[in-house]
């Protein structure tokens, strides 16, 4: 019967689903970890382009207010601004972005602002966000020694990085600052936008994955109903599915096919096989009578000429003849073997009648075959013709084992509720390989062998209620056969 297959595509399309996703996620964590060390550069960049602005506005305004001195400290405000700025301006030139200028922490106000890059009216107006920043950073500047930073992200996307130094002359500070803007950086673009490819190619590859398992599943499952139907009925054949599975199913209609007419070969070759046996089995129970009707009519034959002719011998032929035909009869019958005679008899004219059958081959061979057993004492419940076949058989098989010049041995003796003969002869014994075949049906060792002696032997003594086994080894075989005194005895 059909079993499914232990893995399923949804286990399988699970597996490759995740391992998609987690390819994604080292994706999108090695994009996100490049945008932050991107940024983190730039940051930095900003930061250092602002320190240096303000060290140079430093070291300017430094000599600006030792040449100016006192005249530059007399001027109002608005004058010191105006004069100052021009400094500022042709410093911060040359630092592309930075802003800059000095904050009066006293008069809390920014003066000589410059922002190269901007129109002049972007001065940091108080209170405002850029204000803010620059008391910030004037705060950390007057609580450090060197030069300050400070960096500030903006919702927006933008960063505010600055650099301030605490003035060496005059209660001031020097700001600087720049603003970066990190969401339209181009390698950060780039990077973004290499990640959103990827995301997308990835949600189309589950799609396509989604898809070709629905397939497969769809497939399988259609090739699954048709094979589960081919086992009930052989004339199905499994529809059209597209895709390489169509492949599949064109094959398994082919194995159908091949199947069937392999069948009905077989079917033809089983029936002539079933013939050649019931030949060999007719061939065989029949060869027996007829070996003892021409060894009869031989015998007769020498009687005649040397006129010492007896009627006996004529009735054992005629007694042979009807044995033929009661053999013939049952197996055209095609059925388990009748016990037509089955009555209580001895057992001991059974035996002499088959050893006469088989003097002939024992005569040839130069075997010698002894008897003892106790005469009247070996009633049996029995089918006479049917156990002197028995007999037959394996005198037969003991005259082929037995070397020329051995001896067949047949010894009979009465049990309580059984008469038990074996038949020994003086062979090599049965192969170890061959044992479990003895009786099997045409099974045989000898080159013009049909195999069927044992095998009719041991069912005709199964009928009777008795048994037939063996015993072997290198000195010789043992077939032991044990037959009841009683019909309702069972052995």
């Amino acid at each position: 019967m059909f079993r499914p297959a232990p893995a399923s595509f949804r286990a399988q399309a699970a597996i490759i689903a995740a391992a998609s996703l987690a390819v994604v996620g080292l994706a999108a964590f090695i994009v996100i970890d490049v945008i932050n060390k991107t940024e983190g550069a730039l940051l930095a960049d900003a930061v250092q382009t602002c320190v240096s602005a303000c060290q140079e506005l430093q070291v300017q305004y430094e000599e600006r207010t030792k040449y100016g001195g006192d005249l530059l400290q007399n001027l109002p405000l608005d004058a010191q601004d105006l004069s100052l700025t021009g400094v500022s301006a042709t410093v911060l030139r040359a630092f592309e972005g930075v802003a800059g200028g000095i904050y009066l922490p006293e008069k809390d106000r920014v003066m000589a602002w410059a922002s190269p890059s901007e129109p002049s009216t972007s001065r940091p107006r108080p209170r405002g966000p850029r204000f803010d920043f620059i008391h910030a950073l004037a705060e950390r500047a007057a609580a450090t020694n060197g030069v300050a930073t400070l960096t500030r992200r903006l919702d927006t996307g933008f960063a505010i990085v600055g650099a301030a130094a605490q003035a060496k002359s005059g209660n001031a500070v020097v700001c600087t600052m720049k603003r970066a803007s990190l969401t339209r950086n181009p390698i950060a673009e780039t990077e973004r936008w290499w990640l959103a490819v990827l995301v997308l190619f990835t949600l189309l590859g589950m799609l396509g994955i989604v898809s070709i398992w629905y397939m497969l599943h769809s497939g399988v499952a259609g090739i699954r109903r048709g094979l589960r139907r081919l086992e009930e009925d052989f004339a199905y054949r499994l529809p059209t599915i597209r895709g390489d599975l169509g492949q599949i199913a064109m094959a398994i209609n082919g194995m159908a096919e091949r199947r069937m007419a392999l069948e009905e070969e077989l079917r033809r070759q089983d029936r002539l096989v079933a013939l050649g046996k019931v030949v060999s089995g007719v061939a065989h129970e029949v060869r027996n009578p007829l070996n003892s009707m021409k060894l009869t009519l031989q015998l007769l034959e020498r009687r005649l000429k040397k006129g010492m002719a007896v009627s006996h011998e004529i009735e054992e032929a005629l007694r042979e003849i009807d044995r033929l035909d009661m053999i013939v009869g049952r197996l055209l019958a095609f059925g388990r073997p009748t016990m037509t005679d089955r009555q209580v008899q001895n057992l001991a004219p059974l035996v002499a009648q088959a050893m006469k059958m088989v003097q002939e081959p024992a005569r040839n061979k130069g075997v010698l075959i002894t008897v003892q057993h106790p005469g009247d004492a070996l009633a049996v419940d029995v089918d006479g013709p049917q156990i002197v076949q028995v007999l037959i058989n394996l005198l037969l098989n003991a005259i082929d084992a037995s070397p020329p010049s051995g001896t067949v041995r047949v010894d009979a003796e009465h049990r309580e509720r059984s008469v038990r003969v074996v038949v020994s002869d003086q062979g090599p014994g049965v192969a170890e390989e061959a044992k479990a075949h003895v009786f099997d049906a045409y099974y045989t060792t000898k080159p013009s062998g049909s195999g069927l002696g044992l095998a009719v032997s041991r069912e005709i003594v199964a009928n009777h209620g008795g048994e037939l086994e063996f015993e072997t080894n290198s000195s010789g075989t043992n077939f032991i056969l044990l037959l009841p005194v009683d019909r309702s005895c069972s052995l």
